[in-house]
């Protein structure tokens, strides 16, 4: 049985959030990589970004099938719902992959996004001891160009595996695997951070990764953090368990 570790984030001299962590997150010396998803994940998707990336999803997948915006939406909301995955909802629908990838990269990231100093210094200062791969469901073009608006160098991650590079994407642990060639080292000493608990943590733990839940709280994640900027204090406190 499992026993938790319960530790407080403290952000800027403020109590912000309870972290909890299970016993099975422990042997922080091991950990050496960490595995880092986009979107909703480097940064907290607003209500507007989303509504305007659905939007293009929506209107897509009404062309697609030829059926109204409000068919479409309906459908792909239900499967979503069941499946956690924008990929692998619209290859549910029948319809081409690259479909959501498209509808991404259509939407004008500036107008909701903009440099971010704290993730730069977190990249490059609290989080220098570890080598960073990116994961991520988004194609190439369009990490790339979320990179540059963040203000993140490619040179910051080890490697970057997209929707372009793998036949499958999150949920399925294809991705995940392609992340494990990338460093050559075996999957526990690997963390998975994510913002999605059946795309960034299920696939993850399927194949012995350990796991930090941002932007809210997991019980299925070893740990949880209120923010993409608490990463740090989350590892430091995994010490607990050392």
């Amino acid at each position: 049985m499992k026993s938790a570790c319960y530790v407080t984030i403290l952000h800027y001299g403020y109590q912000i959030d309870s972290v909890r962590m299970t016993s099975g997150a422990n042997k922080l010396k091991d950990v050496r990589h960490l595995i880092w998803d986009i979107d909703g994940t480097l940064y907290k998707s607003t209500p507007d970004l989303i509504e305007a990336i659905r939007h293009e999803t929506y209107r897509r997948i009404a062309t697609g099938l030829n059926i109204s915006y409000e068919e479409a939406r309906r459908k792909f909301l239900i499967l979503y719902d069941k499946l956690g995955g924008a990929t692998a909802t619209i290859v549910q629908l029948g319809l081409d992959r690259d479909l959501i990838q498209k509808a991404v990269d259509s939407v004008d990231k500036t107008k909701y996004l903009k440099p971010d100093l704290q993730l730069q210094d977190m990249f490059e200062v609290a989080l220098r001891d570890f080598t960073h791969v990116i994961v991520t469901n988004t194609s190439r073009q369009g990490t790339i160009r979320t990179l540059e608006i963040l203000g993140l160098s490619r040179d910051l991650f080890l490697g970057i595996v997209t929707a372009d590079d793998v036949l499958r994407s999150k949920p399925d642990t294809e991705p995940f695997e392609r992340a494990l060639n990338i460093t050559g080292d075996p999957a526990g000493q690997h963390v998975s951070i994510g913002d999605r608990e059946k795309v960034d943590i299920t696939p993850a733990k399927m194949l012995g990764m350990k796991t930090i839940f941002v932007w809210g709280t997991s019980q299925v994640a070893d740990a949880s953090a209120s923010t993409v900027y608490d990463v740090p204090s989350v590892l430091k406190r995994w010490k607990c368990w050392a």
